[in-house]
């Protein structure tokens, strides 16, 4: 992507409330001015090895931490997403348009300290040197989720997706804008120790391949009925103001 020396950090986008479906925020997103040109960079706290680890008491010694730091940690998984998706000439099809990942230098981790007041980073001890890591992203302005014109495609990307081997397992209304997925920070991407036969069973994991696109319907119904909700309740305040001003019309003597 480039030297990230002379990028420009516009405002943080995210919000240290923001969670992510395991209820942790495991990453802050910046907008960033590169050239001109407006990117989204999705800078990644470090997250203990402990804590992503999956928890199978017998299997213990079938899980290798490398294979478990490149498949499941927020930032691994989602370079593999997106790497897969960039492979194919589909990351700016059927998700946001990624341009690779980058580690920044202390230099602009400082800058960011001087900015916004951010410096923790939950770096683990004794890895004080090691470089923040970040994926650049296209910056998509907030589009709204209540136009049900792009749902049918949305769910066709999806399943293309899924066919792809990449699984977002994060399906909410949040994770879209302008009607394609931008995070894929907790994705499974094939071939993944999640769909490994030796560690959970076949109804299992078809189940997570089914997830997606169980959320998704999911997704769209609850959607439609807030916006059937509030169709309705803007429909009766019209009513109501057009009854009022009838009554208070003054008649002609």
């Amino acid at each position: 992507m480039g030297d990230f020396t002379d990028a420009q950090f516009v405002k943080l986008l995210s919000s240290e409330d923001d969670q992510d479906s395991d209820g942790a925020p495991h990453s802050r997103v910046f907008q960033v001015i590169m050239k001109k040109k407006r990117y989204a960079v999705k800078i990644f706290k470090f997250v203990p090895l402990e804590v992503i680890r999956p928890f199978m008491p017998t299997k213990q010694h079938l899980i290798d931490d490398v294979v478990v730091r490149e498949q499941i940690d927020p930032f691994f998984a989602e370079c593999r997403a997106f790497g897969r998706l960039a492979k194919d000439g589909k990351d700016n099809e059927l998700a946001v348009r990624c341009y690779g990942y980058v580690f920044l230098s202390e230099e602009v981790e400082r800058r960011i300290e001087e900015e916004f007041g951010i410096r923790d980073w939950n770096r683990p001890t004794g890895h004080n040197k090691e470089p923040l890591r970040a994926i650049v992203k296209d910056y998509i302005r907030y589009v709204s989720f209540d136009n049900p014109k792009p749902h049918a495609k949305m769910r066709r990307n999806l399943a293309q997706l899924n066919k792809m081997g990449i699984y977002n397992m994060d399906i909410r209304k949040e994770n879209y804008l302008g009607g394609r997925l931008f995070d894929f920070s907790t994705a499974i991407t094939t071939p993944h120790l999640s769909f490994w036969t030796e560690l959970r069973p076949v109804e299992m994991i078809k189940e997570d391949m089914d997830f997606d696109l169980g959320c998704f319907d999911y997704m769209i119904e609850t959607a439609n009925a807030e916006k059937s909700k509030n169709d309705l309740m803007n429909t009766n305040r019209w009513e109501n103001l057009r009854s009022r001003s009838v009554k208070e019309t003054p008649r002609k003597g």
